[in-house]
């Protein structure tokens, strides 16, 4: 019955803030315009990262406000940026700046740190020892773009960070994370209000709301920081690999993406039509298909990281397992965007690195 209480109460609040919310954007210039290559149909308001981060807060200071005020002081930094993202479009590298900050609040102030990586070879686990920070910082940054870059079409970023929150809350009750699990369960409420006004279903044709770079920073760093927090300390057992095998979807898509740009010349941070979710409406799938088939093989992974967990699978076989996935789809997705390049006429080529519009 708590469970479902809090996961009621974030539900019900979230959707409250975005009543809230809705009105207000156009004034505070929260508005996400068509063009370029944003199709959508219609402005349509960027405050559901906004939200979730409000009610996320809430929940923090009704669980343990003394404890947990860096994450506060995180998400909301986060949020901040985001919102002024949102409204003018900051510079990669200032965006990038901001998100080392808030990590090295996360590594310094909460004690929040990588200082292993796990069994990864079979020879005893592999320590980060003074490269902690450079490793935590890496990770959680890279978490924080592959859920940015994965919000591209309705529902997509929502229901990944929805699978994600949902199988960290499993953890963290079979773990006895009491705190842990009850802020999971309020994340698992917030996106699932979210996705009410957000993702394709028959009765709603098309999004009321979007994340915005608010919600996609907020969503990562939490992911991130979930992760972070189930694989070490005391009383942890879940490994940094099958944390990663929950996530290894938007993972594979945000490196292979930046591989591809790298090696054709681009910035790895520009602008391009080569995400996964490109791929799959390429192939035909409506963007309601193409969230649903995401969120389907992410949930597919998630099972395979619980079920090795509790199992207690080699993390080498883990991770050999994460590696063959990563090469897999890399592959895969390189040849099918290439190949969908070569049968376009020379003029209609666009260089993945350049952004469309």
């Amino acid at each position: 019955m708590i469970s479902i209480t809090i996961i009621a109460a974030a539900f019900f609040g979230t959707l409250l803030a975005l009543l809230v919310l809705l009105p207000l954007a156009p004034g505070w210039r929260l508005m996400d315009h068509p063009g370029g290559r944003k199709d959508h149909l219609g402005t349509t308001p960027v405050v559901g990262g906004i939200s979730i981060a409000l009610v996320f807060i809430a929940a923090l200071f009704y669980v343990q406000p003394n404890a947990w005020w860096v994450a506060a002081l995180s998400v909301l930094t986060l949020l901040i940026l985001g919102v002024i993202d949102d409204i003018r479009d900051l510079a990669p590298s200032s965006k990038l700046l901001a998100q080392v900050g808030v990590v090295l609040l996360m590594y310094y102030l909460a004690d929040m740190r990588l200082t292993t990586v796990g069994n990864l070879v079979g020879f005893g686990p592999i320590g980060t020892w003074f490269l902690a920070p450079v490793v935590t910082v890496f990770a959680v940054i890279g978490v924080i773009n592959a859920i940015n870059m994965a919000d591209g079409i309705d529902g997509h970023a929502g229901f990944i960070s929805l699978i994600a929150f949902s199988a960290y809350a499993y953890v963290a009750r079979e773990s006895a994370l009491w705190d842990q699990y009850k802020l999971l369960l309020a994340l698992v409420g917030s996106v699932s209000a979210f996705l009410f006004l957000n993702a394709r279903t028959p009765w709603l044709k098309r999004a009321k709301t979007f994340l915005g770079d608010a919600g996609s920073m907020v969503l990562g760093f939490l992911i991130a920081w979930f992760a972070v927090d189930l694989t070490h300390g005391t009383g942890r057992t879940f490994s940094p690999i099958c944390a990663l095998w929950v996530v290894v979807i938007p993972l594979s898509d945000c490196v292979s993406l930046m591989i591809r740009r790298r090696l054709g010349g681009g910035h790895i941070f520009a602008a391009d039509r080569q995400h996964l979710h490109h791929y799959l409406l390429a192939r035909g799938l409506s963007v309601g298909q193409a969230t649903m088939a995401t969120a389907a093989a992410s949930l597919v992974c998630a099972t395979i990281a619980l079920v090795g967990w509790k199992l207690h699978v080699p993390e080498s076989a883990m991770f050999a397992g994460f590696i063959s996935f990563f090469i897999a789809y890399h592959l895969h997705i390189s040849r099918a965007f290439r190949d969908a390049s070569d049968r376009k006429p020379a003029a209609e080529r666009v260089p993945a690195e350049m952004p469309l519009g």
